[in-house]
């Protein structure tokens, strides 16, 4: 997932902006406030004081005391992340003001992936990694009848799970300021209270890619598009015979920052195979040319719509989620369409879940 930005440049009026903002939003709180306070005889608004100035002041003496107990080799970068993240349980839920230090939530992703890029031996996050209960209005029974023996081998209920990581390989392999990455993608469909059948894992999608990472925001048309990733992706089940699912693609992605909502947009080829060795025959009917996918963060949930247009149909997904504790979000998915799985490519899925996350694509 490309969420990447020009973080280290971050410029001091947007600070300026976003803080007078704040300003804005808590002076319309006093004066409600006040408003209701006299017509009761009491004049405390004590709640409000100092509510956006407490965690601005808090940030810029965190800023300078970390500056002067630092090590020679902490960059700018490292303690203005290490500030944000210790100050983040001092914003109010109640009004989405923005990060204490102005950077857009895709900013804020852009400033970890920077400082691990540093890191030695480093793993990071890709795609959300999650587990969830889910079902399914009518699952896919036709490719597994014949093999298990029976018309309806399969459950409405199963458990997804998405494990999903990325690890830097090479920075800036031809000097122009893009880094190689690989990412691997690991989703599975898994028939846990199925007996019958011996609680099977029905379908698990391997996905590992590699590409090119380039963290330079660009405007176009007064839009600010954060980086762009390039590169190949294979897809397969691992299966053989005729559930056998597997394709290859050269990608392409960039992201359109719009302060709290960020649209990630994605296109693919395929890359042809001979009709004896596609056991995914028209699979772009089904799934189309790419897709796009809005995330929008108010306080600390991430909501995202996901749209993937073909000729077909257009695939829906949403998503919610939000922290239960610092390692933990709750995490619910909804999904309506084809292409869910490689299995199902030409299936229609109608899928509802819930469980937990350890990321989503962006976090307040």
């Amino acid at each position: 997932m490309l969420l990447c930005s020009d973080t280290m440049n971050a410029r001091p009026e947007n600070l300026a902006a976003r803080t007078l903002s704040a300003w804005l939003l808590v002076a319309a709180g006093v004066a409600g406030a006040a408003d209701e306070a006299g017509a009761e005889g009491t004049e405390d608004t004590s709640v409000f004081d100092g509510a956006p100035s407490t965690v601005a002041d808090a940030f810029e003496a965190c800023l300078r005391e970390q500056l002067a107990l630092a090590e020679a080799d902490v960059t700018v970068g490292e303690i203005r992340m290490l500030c944000q993240h210790s100050l983040a349980g001092l914003q109010d839920d109640t009004v989405a003001v923005g990060p204490v230090d102005g950077l857009t939530p895709v900013d804020d992703r852009a400033a970890k992936e920077d400082l691990a890029m540093d890191r030695d031996f480093i793993l990071t996050a890709y795609e959300p990694t999650y587990i969830l209960g889910t079902y399914v209005g009518s699952p896919n029974q036709v490719p597994f009848q014949e093999e298990l023996g029976s018309p309806r081998p399969l459950n409405n209920e199963e458990v997804k799970f998405q494990i999903s990581i990325k690890a830097p390989v090479w920075r800036e392999p031809f000097g122009w300021g893009s880094d190689l990455y690989f990412g691997f993608t690991s989703t599975s469909w898994w028939q846990l209270g199925n007996q019958d059948i011996s609680n099977p894992f029905r379908e698990t999608n391997y996905e590992p890619e590699l590409f090119l990472r380039n963290l330079k925001a660009r405007r176009v048309f007064g839009l600010k598009f954060t980086g762009w990733d390039a590169g190949f992706t294979h897809e397969s089940n691992g299966r053989a015979g005729d559930l056998s699912r597997s394709w290859n693609r050269i990608i392409g992605r960039t992201v359109l920052d719009l302060n709290d909502v960020a649209v990630l947009l994605r296109a693919w080829y395929r890359i042809p195979e001979s009709g004896s060795s596609d056991d995914n025959p028209n699979i772009e009917d089904y799934t189309g040319y790419g897709d796009l996918r809005a995330v929008w963060t108010p306080s600390r949930n991430t909501y995202t719509l996901k749209l993937q247009p073909a000729s077909e149909g257009t695939a829906v997904e949403l998503t919610w989620s939000r922290p239960l504790s610092r390692t933990w979000r709750v995490y619910a998915q909804y999904w309506n369409g084809y292409g869910e799985s490689l299995i199902d490519y030409d299936y229609r899925i109608q899928r509802i879940g819930i469980g937990l996350a350890l990321n989503d694509y962006l976090e307040r």
